[in-house]
């Protein structure tokens, strides 16, 4: 991006639209890269070819943003089938409103959710953080039964089936680590902000 953004001169300026080919492969993909290859809204697994570059805020509305690096991410999704639900940055679209939407920049984001065990994404219980909650699940689509079974899915892989696994402190410290950092090859577990949820809080209720 940044050697695409400095070829600007007196009679060409760089703006999204021009920004194609390579160029636009290589900074997908430095993208996908930076966030661990899981998308910046659900937390899915992603490659270049199954997902796009996110505007946060939208270029319809903020159009000097554009290039701007703080505004774009990698969420899932590309080109969408017939009847398949939209949801994280294909379910957003151009909406935006900085008072409502939880950004996935913000250090304490994951504090404005909650999860169960059937895949379930909750607003938090805290009145200050309930509201954006509530209408950042519904304008992405966060709680699709598409997106709710991946992420029962992604608990039972933990828990065992029919959740039946109990875990020693242990081995709880053991996963937090794990699903806490990225791999050898900088990837992190798909749905890790889940399942780090489910674990913290059964480290509280059981052990603390």
């Amino acid at each position: 991006m940044a050697n695409f953004k400095a070829q600007a001169n007196e009679d060409w300026q760089p703006s999204y639209e021009l920004l194609k080919g390579e160029d636009k492969k290589q900074f997908h993909q430095h993208l996908i890269t930076e966030q661990g290859h899981i998308c910046c809204y659900c937390g899915e697994r992603i490659v270049r070819t199954d997902s796009h570059i996110e505007h946060f805020q939208p270029q319809t509305e903020y159009p000097h943003l554009e290039l701007d690096y703080f505004n774009l991410l990698a969420s899932c999704q590309q080109k969408i089938q017939p009847k398949e639900p939209r949801h994280c940055g294909m379910g957003k679209g151009d909406w935006f409103d900085d008072k409502l939407l939880v950004s996935p920049l913000i250090a304490d984001c994951g504090e404005f959710f909650e999860y169960t065990v059937d895949g379930q994404i909750l607003p938090t219980r805290e009145p200050e953080k309930a509201e954006r909650a509530t209408k950042t699940l519904e304008r992405l689509s966060l709680n699709i039964p598409k997106l709710q079974a991946t992420r029962a899915g992604a608990i039972e892989g933990v828990y065992g089936e029919g959740l039946e696994l109990i875990l020693s402190e242990d081995e709880i410290d053991k996963l937090i680590h794990y699903y806490s950092r990225t791999d050898n090859e900088g990837y992190y577990p798909p749905y890790c902000q889940t399942i780090l949820y489910m674990l913290n809080q059964e480290k509280v209720d059981r052990f603390k």
